[in-house]
């Protein structure tokens, strides 16, 4: 009977990974620690380009580049080394004009420890971690629901039972979790406590991990402790060590240096992935220093440039003011910077073979370099700028906004005009851009009847599709009432403050976008003060005791001067009620207690507030 079953999971494999093209390994089995050649046979209808070549996902985010094909007859040939531990890789092939063979948009999967069934059957779970990975990078369309996994999972596990001890198991236990947790709590539980058992540091780290998820803290703290006792060199210790570093509150370049040295000698490890938080360190520092001899000095050793790129991109941004009207602390400096982030992702594109997937990071660099320009009244060339990424539709909101002020300095008001009501036509939500056109129509001395109802209509089109937003979301636009402690331990309960307009900013101290938006939240905060606007900083998702995190979030308060209420969310559990997603993540709620806006900027909620306190 078990062999039949064998036999039926076999097949149903085949079923479901059945390809019109091939893509299988050359020789019967795979040669550890060496290349293997892999051959491809296309589909007979499809053309294969002579620049053609092979991009895939793995466990592991291998490689980094596209491996070349070469034509054999009727097939194709490459070659490729993984890590002993890979399983299973997805792959398709594209040039650099697009996608090429997506095997009907679900890639072609590629068993490569088949050696006996078990194999086999751990190929596939390994195929199932990766759907959703491979859907993202090779625009696939596996189908990845959780419910769709959940069940390929079941089906699998109720067959061989004992593979609940693979390490796969902790991919299904997370997608588990994350559909419904309570039910899934005593599993992981049980899971950790057989990987403690395991004389392993790989499973050690996953009991860690699991503990860690549950809030688990002291067998967490006993079991890192284990680890750290029983592996001081191994990949625990390297973390403990790396983020002990990250967290060092004034890194100096002679500490910089000096840790990277002992970093070395300690774990023997010169890897690329492990000195680039060193190296990024000194660029970084060298910028806040505004020392570009030390920038050129360190930003060479760094390997991966597009981190560069974002870190140049990032500081002149900060720089220049972030839009059109506010104080920019130094220009000079940030197009010097600018220029950088642009001319090393242009490289960038030039040496890629998919140059349309840093677009996104070129468009955001020209931006911030635009907008730099404009702000040193070179309107002309800003507008250039802001206009080539505008034809290739590479603008957010703030992008248009920003593009609009630059319009009018180069083509005047009345094409301003034309463009602001063209998206609003278009659905875009903006009161910057409402604001902006009603000025337009003020100097032009045009009936303001006509402006008025360009806004209710945009007003009208924007609530709605933010509603349904809203209530897709959450059930309902009603604001979930809830009681949390802040930073005083006083209780605060958020239908108390009923009658007046609520803001509610959902963080981490170890969540980087989250701090530097808080500048612009203590100037909305000062702003309000005073008046029927309360806003709520809610600390969630931290990794650190309830006492640690209190204290982490007072002493940021205090060396930064922020005056904001925060509320601890220790357990996640208003998170999780709110379907918070990714921080920082701003809620904007009315005096009735309606949510109006789940996703604010900070500029769309000094609009959202003023329209309701008016």
């Amino acid at each position: 009977m078990k062999n039949s079953i064998i036999v039926i999971l076999i097949i149903s494999f085949t079923v479901s990974f059945s390809q019109n093209g091939k893509v299988y390994l050359k020789n019967p089995v795979l040669k550890i620690g060496v290349e293997n050649t892999y051959i491809y046979e296309p589909p007979k209808s499809l053309e294969i380009p002579e620049d053609s070549k092979v991009k895939m996902v793995s466990d592991f985010d291998f490689p980094r580049k596209l491996v070349s094909l070469i034509k054999k007859g009727n097939s194709y040939e490459f070659s490729l080394k993984v890590p002993d531990s890979v399983r299973t890789i997805i792959l398709t092939i594209k040039n650099k004009k697009g996608i090429i063979d997506t095997n009907q948009d679900l890639g072609y999967t590629v068993f490569l420890n088949t050696k006996n069934d078990i194999e086999v059957v751990k190929c596939k779970l390994n195929a199932i971690a990766l759907a959703e990975y491979a859907n993202y990078y090779l625009k696939l369309k596996i189908d990845s629901t959780p419910e769709k996994q959940l069940s390929e999972y079941n089906i699998i596990y109720e067959k061989y039972p004992k593979l609940r001890e693979d390490k796969s198991y902790v991919s299904y236990l997370y997608l588990k979790y994350s559909i419904d947790k309570e039910k899934t709590i005593p599993e992981i539980v049980e899971f950790a406590n057989f990987c403690k058992k395991k004389n392993s540091e790989d499973y050690l780290r996953k009991a860690s991990q699991f503990y860690g998820l549950l809030k688990m803290n002291e067998e967490k703290e006993q079991m890192d402790k284990l680890i750290l006792e029983k592996y001081p060199l191994g990949q625990t210790s390297k973390y403990k060590f790396l983020s002990e570093f990250s967290q060092h509150p004034d890194k100096t370049e002679t500490y910089i240096l000096e840790s990277l040295e002992t970093y070395k000698k300690k774990y023997n490890d010169k890897s690329e992935n492990s000195n680039f938080p060193f190296y990024y360190s000194l660029t970084k520092l060298s910028i806040e220093q505004k020392d570009l001899a030390k920038f050129d000095k360190y930003e060479v050793l760094m390997a991966d440039k597009t981190a560069v790129a974002n870190l140049c991109n990032n500081s002149a941004w900060e720089l220049s003011g972030q839009d059109l009207t506010s104080p920019a602390p130094d220009l000079i400096f940030a197009e010097k910077l600018s220029k950088k982030s642009l001319d090393i992702i242009i490289e960038l594109q030039k040496q890629s073979d998919e140059p349309n997937e840093l677009q996104v990071d070129y468009n955001q660099f020209t931006d911030t370099y635009a907008l730099i320009l404009y702000k040193q009244n070179k309107f002309e060339e800003a507008f250039q700028y802001e206009d080539a990424i505008n034809q290739l539709g590479g603008l957010d909101t703030g992008g248009k906004e920003r593009y609009a002020g630059m319009l009018e300095k180069v083509k005047g008001s009345d094409a301003t005009k034309e463009y602001i009501e063209k998206e609003f036509a278009n659905g875009l939500d903006s009161n910057v851009l409402l604001n902006h056109l009603h000025e337009i129509y003020v100097k032009l001395n045009l009936p303001l009847n006509d402006f008025e109802k360009i806004k209710e209509k945009s007003l009208l089109a924007v609530n709605s599709k933010t509603s349904a937003a809203i209530i897709e979301k959450l059930g309902s636009t009603k604001a979930i009432d809830f009681s949390l402690k802040n930073s005083a331990g006083k209780e605060i309960k958020l239908s108390d403050y009923k009658g007046k307009v609520i803001v509610l900013d959902f963080w981490a101290t170890w969540c980087g976008p989250c701090k530097a938006s808080f500048p612009k939240m203590q100037e909305l905060v000062d702003k309000y003060k005073n008046k029927d606007v309360e806003f709520f900083f809610i600390d969630t998702w931290e990794r650190t005791k309830e006492g640690e995190t209190v204290k982490n979030v007072n002493t940021l308060l205090k060396d930064k001067k922020y005056t904001f209420n925060v509320l601890f969310d220790f357990k996640d559990e208003i998170t999780a009620i709110y379907k918070i997603q990714s921080i920082p993540s701003k809620i904007v709620i009315d005096k009735d207690g309606i949510i109006i806006s789940i996703n604010s900027s900070e500029e769309n909620i000094t609009f959202l507030i003023d329209q309701q306190l008016n």
